[in-house]
C-alpha cells in the first residue's frame, strides 16, 4: 500500500515536471544573419515567425550582425567556444566548402537518415545542393538564388534609334558606343556600357565567352584557358576605349540602391540579377517593364549567341560546429529552407527559390519580367564548390582589376591567380 503511494506521489512528480516542461521548458535558437535591407530582412523575419508560430516547443531568434562576423571565421569560432555562437549560420553558398574544411560547419548527414538525405537531394536543384556539399557530405541546406541577365533601358534605345536588345559581344560594343554620350568638355553624360559593373564579374564574362574554370576530372584549375583570357582582353578594350581614370570619375557618383546608374539613367546597359526587379519597382516606379527597360540573355561572342547562358549564386543555412541545440536547428533549416519558407522569401523578395517543387508556382513567377529570370536557371552555371572559393574569387576580381588598370597582361593575371590558387587547392585534396 506504502508503495503504491509512493508510486502515485512519482507519477504525479514526472506529470507536473512534464507540465512545466511544455510550459516552460521551450528550446531557444540563435540565428545569425547580415540581412540589413528592405524587403529582405522582414521577409526573414517573417519565417522565423511563422516557424515560431509552428513549433511551439522551439523558438528561434534572429540576430542581424556584421558581415565580418559571418565572412571572418575567427570570430564565429571565438564565439562558439564561449558559449555565445549561434545555432543557425547565414553562408554564402560558394563558401559553403571552404567553411566545411575549416571545421567551421556541423555535416548535415550526422543529424538525420539517409533515407531523408536521399530526399533532400532529389527537392533542391542539382546545382544549388552540390554548392553546398563537400566530401559527399551536405554542410547546408541552399535557400535562395538568383540569375543574371543584361538590363537594358529602351527609352534610351529608341532615343538613338535602336531598336532589339544586342545578341552578341560584337552588337554589345556598337550599341554601347552609340549610346554613350559626352559633355562639350569630353566629360561622360552616360555611359553605355561598362563590363565590370553590377554582376558584370570575372564568371560572367568567362563562361559567356565559352570558358571553364574547373576541371573537376584532372581536380586542376583552368584560369588560363584561352576564352577566360579572351574575357579578360575584351574587359580591357572598354577600358583602353573609353578610359579607365574617366570611366571610374564616372562612377564615382555612383551609390547606394536608390542611386543605381540604370535608374539614374547614367549608364543605358548593364549586367544584374533579378534582384533588381524589386529594386526598379521601389527606387524607380515610372520606369515600366517592356516599354522604358527590358532583360534579355547575357550577349555571347557570335559563335556562341545561340546557346543562352547565365549563372546563379545565392546562400544557404548550416549549423556551426559546438551549436548548443543541431536538432532543434536542423528542424528550422528545414523549414527556412523548404517550401514555406522558400515561398515567403521569394514571394516577398523577387528572388528565386532552390526547390525544384516551386519554379512553376505561379506566385513566385509573378509577372513575366520574374518569370524571365525563373526560366533562365535552366541555362545556369554556378562557381565551383572548392574549400578556395572564397580565395578564387578574390584573386580573380583582383586579376581582373589589374588588367583593366594596366597592371598585368589578361595572360600573365590568369597565370598568378592559377598558381597561387592551385597551390592552396592542392592542400585540401591531398
Amino acid at each position: 500500500m506504502f508503495g503504491k503511494k509512493i508510486l502515485v506521489g512519482l507519477l504525479s512528480v514526472v506529470l507536473v515536471l512534464s507540465s512545466l516542461t511544455l510550459a516552460f521548458g521551450k528550446t531557444t535558437l540563435t540565428f545569425w544573419h547580415t540581412i540589413t535591407g528592405e524587403p529582405y530582412k522582414s521577409s526573414i523575419q517573417h519565417i522565423v515567425d511563422e516557424f515560431n508560430k509552428q513549433n511551439p516547443d522551439i523558438e528561434v531568434k534572429a540576430t542581424v550582425v556584421a558581415s565580418s562576423a559571418v565572412t571572418d571565421v575567427s570570430k564565429l569560432l571565438t564565439a562558439v567556444a564561449g558559449g555565445v555562437g549561434p545555432d543557425v549560420y547565414y553562408v554564402d553558398r560558394f563558401t559553403v566548402a571552404q567553411r566545411a574544411v575549416a571545421g567551421v560547419l556541423e555535416p548535415l548527414d550526422s543529424l538525420t537518415t539517409a533515407d531523408e538525405i536521399a530526399q533532400l537531394k532529389k527537392a533542391y536543384l542539382p546545382f544549388a545542393l552540390d554548392e553546398a556539399s563537400w566530401d559527399g557530405k551536405i554542410w547546408a541546406l541552399p535557400f535562395d538564388t538568383d540569375t543574371r541577365a543584361l538590363y537594358y533601358r529602351r527609352d534610351h534605345f529608341r532615343e538613338v534609334g535602336l531598336s532589339g536588345p544586342p545578341k552578341t559581344i560584337a552588337e554589345l560594343d556598337t550599341y554601347a558606343e552609340k549610346l554613350t554620350k559626352k559633355d562639350p568638355s569630353g566629360r561622360f553624360l552616360r555611359i553605355g556600357f561598362v563590363p565590370w559593373l553590377s554582376q558584370g564579374w570575372h564568371y560572367t564574362w568567362g563562361w559567356a565567352f565559352g570558358g571553364e574554370f574547373y576541371n573537376p576530372k584532372t581536380k586542376k584549375l583552368t584560369i588560363t584557358d584561352p576564352n577566360i583570357v579572351k574575357s579578360f582582353e575584351w574587359q580591357k578594350s572598354y577600358a583602353d576605349k573609353y578610359g579607365i581614370a574617366a570611366i571610374q570619375s564616372f562612377s564615382s557618383a555612383f551609390g547606394s540602391e536608390a542611386q543605381d546608374p540604370f535608374i539614374m539613367g547614367m549608364i543605358s546597359m548593364k549586367v544584374d540579377g533579378d534582384w533588381t526587379l524589386s529594386n526598379l519597382d521601389k527606387f524607380a516606379p515610372k520606369l515600366r517593364w517592356g516599354v522604358d527597360y527590358g532583360a534579355t540573355y547575357i550577349p555571347r561572342p557570335a559563335e556562341l549567341a545561340k546557346k543562352p547562358i547565365t549563372w546563379a549564386g545565392g546562400w544557404s543555412f548550416g549549423i556551426p560546429k559546438g551549436a548548443k541545440y543541431p536538432k532543434e536547428a536542423f528542424e528550422f533549416l528545414k523549414f527556412i529552407c523548404g517550401p514555406v519558407g522558400q515561398k515567403i522569401y521569394t514571394v516577398e523578395t523577387l528572388h528565386l527559390p532552390t526547390i525544384s517543387g516551386l519554379l512553376n508556382d505561379k506566385d513566385i513567377r509573378g509577372e513575366r519580367k520574374h518569370a524571365f529570370f525563373v526560366d533562365l536557371l535552366k541555362y545556369a552555371k554556378n562557381r565551383p564548390p572548392l574549400p578556395v572559393g572564397a580565395l578564387l574569387w578574390d584573386e580573380l576580381t583582383a586579376a581582373r582589376d589589374a588588367v583593366i588598370n594596366g597592371q598585368k597582361t589578361p595572360l600573365k593575371a590568369c597565370q598568378d591567380v592559377e598558381a597561387r590558387v592551385q597551390s592552396e587547392l592542392d592542400k585540401h585534396l591531398k
